[in-house]
């Protein structure tokens, strides 16, 4: 089984830490976390390896998340972006952008795993118990 790699593009550090710490428990890299939309783009032109998936937010500072999808996917095309955000009227422009998944905030840690298993193709856990 591949394993993925994952970015997480968020300014809420307590959405972050809990993303974090799930992703570690699993033991599914993260290449690197951005809390503003600059460092979004920047990281991952530096980043090597770079990710499979990116969970990207909306409102983030300097550039929200529609501008970081675009910039990104003129960097790299094949990266698969899930938006994670509370601004569900974006979600049109989102996928547009090059988004391949949009989930509304706020969503369960059971939701998150589905969308990245999904746009990946591979299994990121044994499945959550509710």
């Amino acid at each position: 089984m591949k394993q993925i790699r994952i970015a997480i593009v968020e300014d809420e550090v307590e959405i972050v830490n809990i993303l974090k710490r799930f992703f570690s428990i699993r033991g599914i890299p993260i290449c690197y976390i951005a809390y503003d939309g600059k460092d979004a783009v920047e990281m991952f032109r530096r980043s090597l390896p770079r990710p499979d998936v990116i969970l990207l937010d909306n409102r983030l500072p300097v550039k929200n998340g529609l501008i970081v999808a675009r910039e990104i996917m003129s960097i790299d095309p094949g990266v698969k972006i899930i938006f994670l955000s509370a601004d569900a009227h974006v979600e049109k422009e989102a996928l547009a952008s090059g988004a391949v998944l949009f989930i509304k905030k706020p969503s369960s840690l059971q939701a998150i795993v589905n969308a990245i298993d999904s746009v990946s193709g591979t299994a990121t856990r044994p499945m959550i118990c509710t």
